[in-house]
This record gives structure tokens, C-alpha cells and sequence, in this order.
């Protein structure tokens, strides 16, 4: 049986808290009363709960302050007026009672809710009215989905939804998510859950899947997820990449088409990255729906009882019903169904099959290289106790602190409750003048590569050699694509140790990488964007953008520029793009602000369409309240009318940096998009396997290798019409250092 435990207090207090006090004509506080009433209600009849057990607090009689007062009134209220309703029906126990749930005592119980209004009337919350149920009959199955498809060739926006229900199980060392059924629903009154058992298989239920698409508009929650089973008829038929202008742009206004409410939902509201299904069933129907980790907690969900996961599964599969007109509706006011159809739907696939391939990572290489680090490791520990005169923690901010400031006598800023800092950018300023220091960010380097790659990634090989990373394009607020389980995008570049860890990871037999990234993507949307003439000239003349910089800034001619003033451009020219100010850049310099301030006045006397372009987007970002990227992706930024300073200006430097970004992370993700189905249509072995910020990486065929290199190449560049050029460099190679 079904039961609701409500701990009356608690429900009392939190409503109490949350909503406007407001008194019944006796002058009696009835506020909490009424949201806890509403609360138990809604409650029993979203879980449809057989049973209320209601638990008294532990002392109704604590008067030792008014609101406690008024919360013990109101608990004494609430359970009068329940009893009242329930009458003779109630069951008293030691801790409270307990009485059982039918339509009679539902409504009962909302004509007490009524008597507690103070309009006397009660706005009926959103709850799951609609037949919840199982089936494992084939025959019944086959049916259920005969009749789905009469859902499509009426109305491409008849829509069919489904929700994959899965469970995490560990198999040896290798983590997978199991397939334990599938709900349906195709209208409002009922919903069906398909568990996978004898001749319902998941492959089966993704075969129907397929079929469905062809002619039906699926919709359903998180779909990368359900390409495991089951490929789209818009994907399988695809040979085209992205089509911005061309016969297939507006495809989605008249052909079936998968639509995912957790990528639209992404799309209206970016700033939140970590959309549940219960998340959506709030914010665009109201409705209450526990997310799973509450309702089934760390354990096996085959542990859970059937009709839990029965409703659950089916909430699931009609909140993705319902929601899809409602967020569907949004984006196109948002001007952003575009976007999502044509770029981030046929993009998950494109993920899943990435994530599908995964990259072989040689687990001896990676004992070897971590072997390798620990023999410095050692060099380094011995180093700094010899230097220190004593033996430490040196992971220990507290004693490092203590050591290298006190023992030590270092320069050291102000010591706080905490200890002296001990983070990398006060290191910094101290090593080039002691050694010891010198050899502790080596060390901090070199553990964490130790920890994070050459211990850490060997827990993520696979049964068949390789990492399955998952790409993630949900979570960034700019639109970039992220990686996780294990994060491939932050394997080390800037230090030679670093980058040898790319040895590690190897193409199969007969194949190289082919890689290929983009030279200075967001410098070229910053040209184009702002339309500055110097700076698109810059680029058409082919030459170092750094050294032209640093030749035009610090007025020198081309030839006579120095590395220096180069590397001081570049720092320029980086931070120009993600609004950097004069204390930033004099700190990545390690110069005066003054000086940096001459710098980038020197900057935007060179390039004035640069500093025109971002007091244009600031002052647009402030008007409508986000940016937008060239291809209408919004970034809201709530930051600009924040009462904080630092806020504000943190909004700013999002309202410069976020179209550039944004446009950046789009290009690349149509470069990906071109590349998967220009392979396929081309019926190529090789495949795109890692896209790392501007990089793509594909596992190539050796006999394919000059074919690839140039395809990669030509729709990298291809992307997007620029009044630059966008250039991308490939290189191929036998290891993924090589290539790179």
C-alpha cells in the first residue's frame, strides 16, 4: 500500500514561511495551515497515495516565541479541521494518526482547504489525472504502438513521447546503464509503461522506435540517451550536414522530427545546467514529480516496488507530452527553432556516436608515463625538504603556508583565520626569486597529472581498451560542448610533461588521427562581429595577428617586434576578446596597471571598431537582458542589473565575451555536424571521435588519410561565412601526440 507520511510541523512551518500571513475572520493566524492542507492534497493525489500517516511534532505546546506560537495554533487547527473531515474513519497512533485515501476524503479535505481560503475558494493545483498502467504482452504492445502511429500522418505535431528508464549497474570495473522498460503516452488521459522481460527486448522497443519516426514526431527527455536503441529516420536517411539556407533548412515544419525537452529546455534557460524531467514537469505544467535519485535513492531501481516505477516512469513519458507544445512555443518566440533543429538535435546524435567510438588508451603507457612522473615527484619532495630544512605536507596549505612564511621568512600578504595563501598566483610572484617555490608548482603540477590522468584515467578504460567519454552539450551557459566521466577536454597542453599523455591514447590497427583545430576562432568572430577594418585587414593579409598587433601597438615596424612584445600582444589580444580590464591584464603580465592600461588604450586606438563593437553589445545585453550569438543562441544575463558592483561588471564582461563564445562553440558544432555526415555520405571507415574546444579528432583509416585530412579541413572552414577566413590546421600522426 501506497503511504504519504506528512510531518505536520514541518509542512506547517515551511508554508508558513514561504507565502504571505494571512488570518481567518476570528483574527487567527490560518496561513501555514492552508499551504500544509494544500501540500497534503496535492501530494496524496500526485503519488496516489492509499494511506496519509500523520505525524505529530514532538511538543505542540512550545510557546517560547510568537511565530512558534503561531505554528503550534496552526498545528493544533490542521488536525481538527483533518479529523473533522475524515470523521469516524481515523486510526490513532502514539505518534499521530493515520486514515485511508479515496476521492470522499480528497474531497472532504478540500472543503476544509476552502474554509481555511480567505476567498473561500481554492485554485485546483496541476496533478497526474491520467491512467497509469503496465504491459508486457507482446500482442498488447504491438497494438499500443499501431495505434501511436496513427498519432503522425495527420499532423507532424502529434506528438508521440517515450521515456527510457535506466539503472546505473557496475559490470566487471566498467560502469553501464541497463534498459529496464519504456513508458509511452500520445494523449492526456494515459500513459503506459513497457518493461523489458521475455520477448520485449530493448532492442525490440527501439525497433519500434525507428518505425515510429519514420512517420510520428517523437519527443522525450534527454535523447542522446535513447540512441542506444534506436536511430531516427531523420538520421538514418540524413547525407546532408547543416543547412542553414538550403532545401532541408525548414524540414522541421513539415516532416516528422525528434524534439528533446531537455535540450529545449537548455535552450530557453542556459543558465541552469542540470534540467531533470522533474524540473520541466514544474516549471512549464506546475505539476510535482520526485526526481529519481529521491524516489529510488543510490540503490538498483529493480530493487524498487512495481508501481513505483510504473508511475514514475509514466509521470515521465506525460510530462515530456505535455511540456513539448509548451517549450516548442517558447523557442519559436525565442526565435531559436532553428537552432535547436537544425544544429543541437541532429548534434546529439553526432555526440552519441562519438561516445559510442570512445578512444583507445594504452593502459601500460599510462602505468608507465605515471611511473615517470612519480620519479620527479620524488626529485621534487626531496628538493623542497632540503630547502625547507624540515619534512612536511606539502599538499597542506596550512603547513606549506607556515613553512615558506614563517620557517622560511618569504614575503608573504596578509595572514588571514585561514593561514597565509598558498594559490598558484601568490606562488607565482615569488618563484622566479626562490627556487623552493619554483619547485612546489612543479610538484602541485605534477601530482595533479599523476592523480588526474595517470592514475585517474586507467579507471575509465573500458572491456575494449577505450574511454567512452560523455559529451555534454547542456551544460555550458555559452553553448560549448563539455566532457565528463572523464573530462578529455582538460588534458594538459601548455607544458611539454603535460602533453606527453596524449602518447598514451592510439588509434586501432591500420588507422591514424587525423586532427585538425581552428587558428584563432574567437580573434576572427571578434573581427567580424565588430567590423573593424584594421583588424579584418589584419587577417586578409595572412600575416601573425600577434605581431601585427604588437607592431601597430607599440608602434615598431613588423620585422623589428620582439618576442616579448609579441607575447604581450597575444595576452592583449585574448583578453580584449573575454573583456579583460587593465588590473587583469596587469596581472597575466606581471606589469604595473598603468601599463596595462596603455596597452589596451594603445588597443582600441588601433582596432576603434572593437571598443564601438563592446560598448554596443554591453548597452543591447543591458536593453534586453542577454546576448545572442550570430546564429540567435541567448545567453540571459541577469548580472547587468545586479545591485552589486562586481556583479555588474562580471555582467558586462559576459555581454562581450558570450556572443563570441556562443558563435564560436555554434561554428564548431556545424563543423561536426558537416564532417559526421559528409563521412557518411561519402561511406568512409573513419570516424570523428573527440572534439576538444576548436579540435577535432578522427580515427582514420590509413588508406582514407589524405581523403579525411582534406574533408576535415574543408568543413572546418567551411562552417560559417565570415568576413575573415576561418582557417583550421590538420595534422595526422600515429598517437594523439603526434597528431597533434
Amino acid at each position: 500500500m501506497d503511504k504519504l507520511i506528512v510531518n505536520l510541523s514541518e509542512y506547517i512551518r515551511n508554508a508558513y514561511y514561504s507565502m504571505p500571513v494571512f488570518t481567518n475572520a476570528d483574527d487567527r493566524v490560518v496561513s501555514g495551515a492552508y499551504g500544509a492542507l494544500f501540500k497534503i492534497i496535492n501530494s496524496a493525489r500526485n503519488e496516489n497515495a492509499e494511506l496519509i500517516e500523520i505525524v505529530f511534532p514532538a511538543d505542540m505546546s512550545d510557546n517560547s516565541s510568537t511565530n512558534n506560537n503561531a505554528l503550534a495554533d496552526q498545528t493544533v487547527l490542521l488536525t481538527d479541521s483533518i479529523r473533522e473531515a475524515i470523521g469516524e474513519a481515523v486510526t490513532d497512533m502514539e505518534s499521530g494518526f493515520s486514515f485511508s485515501v479515496n476521492d470522499n476524503v480528497l474531497n472532504a479535505l478540500s472543503d476544509k482547504l476552502a474554509a481555511l481560503s480567505p476567498t473561500g475558494q481554492v485554485k485546483a493545483a496541476p496533478s497526474f489525472n491520467l491512467s497509469m498502467r503496465s504491459t508486457s504482452d507482446l500482442g498488447e504492445v504491438d497494438e499500443l504502438f499501431r495505434k501511436a502511429s496513427d498519432c503522425g500522418p495527420g499532423d507532424k505535431n502529434n506528438y508521440v513521447a517515450f521515456y527510457i528508464l535506466t539503472d546505473t549497474v557496475n559490470k566487471d570495473d566498467t560502469k553501464y546503464k541497463e534498459i529496464l522498460g519504456m513508458s509511452v503516452c500520445f494523449n492526456e488521459n494515459e500513459a503506459i509503461y513497457i518493461p523489458v522481460e521475455n520477448f520485449i527486448t530493448a532492442d525490440y522497443l527501439g525497433k519500434k522506435l525507428s518505425e515510429l519516426s519514420n512517420s510520428v514526431s517523437l519527443v522525450t527527455f534527454d535523447i542522446k540517451e535513447s540512441y542506444r536503441v534506436f536511430t531516427p529516420f531523420e538520421v538514418s536517411d540524413r547525407d546532408y550536414g547543416y543547412s542553414c539556407k538550403g532545401e532541408h533548412t525548414e524540414d522541421y515544419k513539415s516532416k516528422p522530427r525528434c524534439f528533446d525537452d531537455l535540450i529545449a529546455a537548455y535552450l530557453v534557460n542556459p543558465n541552469k545546467n542540470d534540467y531533470e524531467v522533474s524540473d520541466v514537469a514544474k516549471e512549464y505544467l506546475g505539476l510535482s514529480l520526485e526526481k529519481k535519485i529521491d524516489l529510488f535513492g543510490k540503490k538498483s531501481i529493480r530493487e524498487a516496488d512495481d508501481k513505483s516505477v510504473v508511475q514514475y516512469a509514466c509521470k515521465c513519458a506525460f510530462v515530456c507530452f505535455k511540456a513539448e507544445p509548451l517549450i516548442c512555443k517558447k523557442l519559436e518566440k525565442l526565435q531559436m527553432l532553428d537552432l535547436f533543429y537544425n544544429i543541437e538535435m541532429p548534434l546529439s546524435y553526432v555526440l552519441y556516436s562519438m561516445e559510442k567510438e570512445g578512444i583507445i588508451a594504452r593502459r601500460d603507457e599510462l602505468k608507465a608515463y605515471g611511473d615517470k612522473l612519480q620519479i620527479r615527484i620524488s626529485e621534487l619532495e626531496k628538493s623542497i625538504y632540503e630547502a625547507a630544512g624540515v619534512e612536511f605536507n606539502i599538499n597542506s596549505p596550512k603547513q606549506l603556508g607556515e613553512i615558506l612564511f614563517e620557517r622560511l621568512g618569504l614575503p608573504a600578504e596578509k595572514k588571514t583565520k585561514s593561514g597565509y595563501s598558498t594559490a598558484a598566483d601568490v606562488l607565482e610572484k615569488l618563484a622566479p626569486d626562490y627556487p623552493i617555490v619554483a619547485d612546489i608548482l612543479e610538484y602541485r603540477g605534477l601530482a595533479k597529472l599523476k592523480s588526474t590522468y595517470a592514475d585517474g584515467l586507467a579507471a575509465y578504460i573500458e572491456e575494449d581498451g577505450r574511454i567512452h567519454t560523455s559529451f555534454n552539450q547542456t551544460i555550458t551557459a555559452t553553448g560549448r560542448i563539455s566532457s565528463t566521466e572523464p573530462n578529455l577536454q582538460n588534458i594538459p597542453m601548455r607544458t611539454e610533461l603535460g602533453r606527453l599523455i596524449r602518447k598514451v591514447f592510439v588509434p586501432k590497427e591500420d588507422h591514424v588521427f587525423a586532427d585538425a583545430d581552428y587558428s584563432q576562432i574567437e580573434l576572427r568572430i571578434l573581427a567580424h562581429m565588430s567590423e573593424d577594418q584594421e583588424l579584418i585587414a589584419a587577417y586578409h593579409e595572412g600575416k601573425d595577428i600577434h605581431g601585427i598587433t604588437a607592431s601597430k601597438v607599440f608602434h615598431v615596424p613588423f620585422e623589428e617586434v620582439t618576442p616579448l612584445q609579441r607575447r604581450n600582444a597575444k595576452a592583449v589580444n585574448f583578453g580584449i576578446v573575454y573583456g579583460i580590464s587593465s588590473f587583469g591584464l596587469s596581472q597575466d603580465l606581471s606589469i604595473s596597471v598603468k601599463e596595462a592600461k596603455e596597452y589596451m588604450d594603445k588597443y582600441f586606438e588601433t582596432y576603434p571598431g572593437v571598443k564601438a563593437y563592446q560598448e554596443r553589445v554591453i548597452a543591447d545585453a543591458k536593453e534586453k537582458g542577454y546576448s545572442l550569438t550570430m546564429f540567435g543562441r541567448r545567453r540571459p544575463i541577469p548580472e547587468l542589473k545586479a545591485s552589486n558592483y562586481m556583479m555588474r561588471q562580471f555582467g558586462e564582461r559576459v555581454a562581450m565575451n558570450a556572443p563570441i563564445q556562443g558563435t564560436a562553440a555554434d561554428i564548431m558544432k556545424i563543423a561536426m555536424i558537416n564532417v559526421y555526415f559528409r563521412l557518411k555520405k561519402e561511406k568512409l571507415v573513419s570516424k570523428l571521435i573527440l572534439q576538444i574546444h576548436d579540435e577535432l579528432v578522427i580515427e582514420t583509416l590509413k588508406d582514407e588519410e589524405e581523403k579525411v585530412t582534406a574533408l576535415l579541413t574543408q568543413e572546418m572552414e567551411r562552417a560559417a561565412d565570415l568576413s575573415v577566413p576561418l582557417l583550421a590546421e590538420c595534422h595526422s600522426g600515429t598517437d594523439w601526440y603526434e597528431a597533434k
